[in-house]
């Protein structure tokens, strides 16, 4: 019999809203340890030839009912109790004009425009004012309600695709640190997470596929997708200290905008702009006037 956490991601109705929206293949597991992983390994297996009777296609999803290792940034742990939180992994392949796959140098956006949708969906749904933490958490209240993470998946007889992971604390009322809440603790509301889910794809889709059409465009200098983000962004105009891979020297200035391929711009103190493109970002002061 199905786990009952897991039972308000199989309703028929659900199913039959998110196949609407776009999605592809749609699978929803009681309990697994990693969406992101499981999602990763099933897509491997048919690219190695074993061809599933339902192929991963572009937008397909895999769903659990409870995620008990999940892993974010810099392989830090991500674990919620069951059925207090909702957790997926969607498979994409960009491809533009003729299906031509798009350059991998665009594929930071992806996560960018799946916060930007947890944040559309999370004020639709529950009212709650949530931002964007670069360059892949979500705060209401500056503190932590979702969190994001994204794989490339590399296929030697196709482009590659990203295995995008995301998940969102709905109905905790406890949680393991003081920087973390979630929708119930943040809006006194509670939400279903199915609501949640067919807000956040409602909201993803669209965007994702103007993306494709053309990502130049949609994300450059001015591009109605870069304003998006930038206006849901928590980071922009605040200090900010940016904690590099690698042992590299910390990075202190000023959250200033997003550059090309998604990386956060910082203005140091003499002036100099420099692109942020991976690392943890420490935010040190409140934004400035006019600034979210």
């Amino acid at each position: 019999m199905p786990d009952p956490l897991a039972a308000d991601l199989r309703d028929p109705a659900v199913l039959a809203a998110l196949e609407a929206l776009g999605a592809g293949r749609i699978d929803v597991l009681d309990e697994v340890g990693s969406t992101n992983e499981q999602l990763t390994a099933a897509v491997l297996r048919q690219a190695r030839g074993a061809a599933p009777a339902r192929p991963w296609t572009d937008l397909s999803l895999l769903l659990t009912g409870h995620q008990s290792a999940g892993r974010g940034r810099l392989d830090r742990v991500w674990t919620t109790e069951p059925g207090t939180a909702l957790t997926f992994s969607v498979l994409l392949r960009p491809a533009g004009a003729g299906g031509r796959p798009l350059p991998t140098q665009h594929f930071p956006w992806l996560t960018l425009l799946m916060a930007a949708a947890v944040v559309e969906a999370l004020a639709g749904v529950a009212g709650a004012g949530a931002r964007i933490k670069w360059p892949n958490d979500v705060l209401v209240d500056g503190r932590k309600v979702a969190g994001l993470l994204a794989g490339l998946v590399l296929d030697p007889h196709r482009a590659p695709a990203v295995v995008l992971g995301t998940g969102i604390n709905v109905s905790q009322e406890e949680l393991p640190v003081a920087t973390a809440t979630s929708v119930r603790r943040a809006t006194g509301r509670d939400v279903a997470r199915a609501a949640v889910l067919e807000a956040v794809l409602g909201a993803f889709v669209p965007r994702y596929r103007q993306f494709c059409a053309d990502p130049a465009a949609a994300t450059g200098p001015g591009g109605p997708l870069r304003r998006l983000v930038e206006d849901r962004m928590e980071t922009l105009g605040r200090s900010v200290r940016a904690e590099l891979p690698g042992g590299a020297e910390p990075v202190t200035g000023t959250a200033v905008g997003l550059g090309a391929h998604g990386g956060l711009l910082l203005r140091d103190d003499a002036g100099t702009e420099h692109e942020v493109t991976a690392g943890d970002v420490v935010h040190l002061r409140p934004a400035a006037p006019g600034k979210a």
